[in-house]
C-alpha cells in the first residue's frame, strides 16, 4: 500500500462524506484558478495544508514529502519560464549575449513565475486534500452517482490498480538488483537500470495476463461492481 492510500484509509477525516470532502476541496481548487492574489493563494495553501495536517492528523513530515515530488517538476518548469529569449536586452534585468540573441529574465518573467508558483501549490494542495482523506473507492462511487461514464470510471480503477502493481515490481526489482550490489558504481548502475526497464516490462504483461485470467475465472461479463458508502 502507498503512502497516499495508507492515509486515505486512516486520517481522521476518513469517515466524513466523501461529498463534503469533494466539494470543499473542488471549492479552493476553483478558487485558487480564478483569483490572481498572492494573499489568497497563500491563504488556500494554509488552509488545505491546517485541514490535512492538524485535521486530518496526517504526518507533516510526510504530506512535506509527498508535496516535494511534484514540486521538483514545478521548479524545473518555472525556471524555464524565467528563461527570455530576444534580440534585445531592455526589458531585461539580467542578460547575456548569444550571436545575435539575448538570453536572460525580465521583472515580468519573474512576477510570472511567483504566481505560477502560488497558484500550482494551492491547486496542489487542494487535489492533497481530496486524496488523502478520500480513499479512492469512495471517489469511484460517487463519480458513479453524479452518473459519470461507467467506461470513464473503469478506466481511472484499472489505471490506479496498475499503479499499485508499477511501484511494487520497482521495488521488488530494484531490491533484488541493490542485494547483488547493482547499484555499487555508475557502471552497474547503468547496466541495472536497462535491466530493469526490461524485467519490468515483461513482469507487468505478465500481471496482466494474470488479471485477465482471475477476471474469467470470476465470470467477468464487462463490468466492474463498484462498492461504496451508501450514504454519498
Amino acid at each position: 500500500m502507498i503512502l497516499i492510500d495508507k492515509y486515505a484509509y486512516t486520517n481522521k477525516l476518513r469517515h466524513v462524506n466523501p461529498i463534503i470532502k469533494t466539494i470543499i476541496g473542488t471549492l479552493f481548487l476553483c478558487l485558487s484558478m480564478l483569483f490572481n492574489q498572492r494573499l489568497v493563494l497563500i491563504g488556500i495553501i494554509l488552509l488545505m495544508s491546517i485541514l490535512v495536517v492538524c485535521i486530518a492528523k496526517i504526518d507533516l513530515k510526510n504530506y512535506l514529502r509527498l508535496l516535494k515530488i511534484p514540486m521538483i517538476f514545478l521548479i524545473i518548469g518555472i525556471g524555464l519560464n524565467l528563461i527570455n529569449i530576444g534580440f534585445s536586452s531592455e526589458d531585461m534585468i539580467y542578460s547575456f549575449k548569444v550571436s545575435k540573441m539575448y538570453i536572460g529574465t525580465s521583472v515580468e518573467s519573474i512576477k510570472t513565475s511567483v504566481y505560477l508558483l502560488f497558484r500550482s501549490i494551492s491547486c496542489l494542495t487542494c487535489v492533497y486534500f481530496i486524496v488523502l482523506t478520500t480513499p479512492f473507492n469512495d471517489l469511484l462511487f460517487l463519480l458513479q452517482k453524479i452518473c459519470i461514464s461507467d467506461t470513464v470510471i473503469e478506466l481511472s480503477m484499472l489505471i490506479y490498480r496498475f499503479i499499485f502493481i508499477f511501484l511494487e515490481e520497482i521495488y521488488d526489482i530494484k531490491k533484488s538488483q541493490e542485494l547483488r550490489f547493482g547499484y555499487s558504481n555508475v557502471k552497474n548502475s547503468y547496466r541495472s537500470v536497462g535491466i530493469l526497464g526490461s524485467m519490468l516490462f515483461k513482469r507487468m504483461m505478465r500481471r496482466y495476463e494474470d488479471m485477465s485470467i482471475s477476471l474469467d475465472v470470476k465470470l467477468y461479463d464487462g463490468k466492474f461492481h463498484i462498492v461504496g458508502d451508501k450514504n454519498v
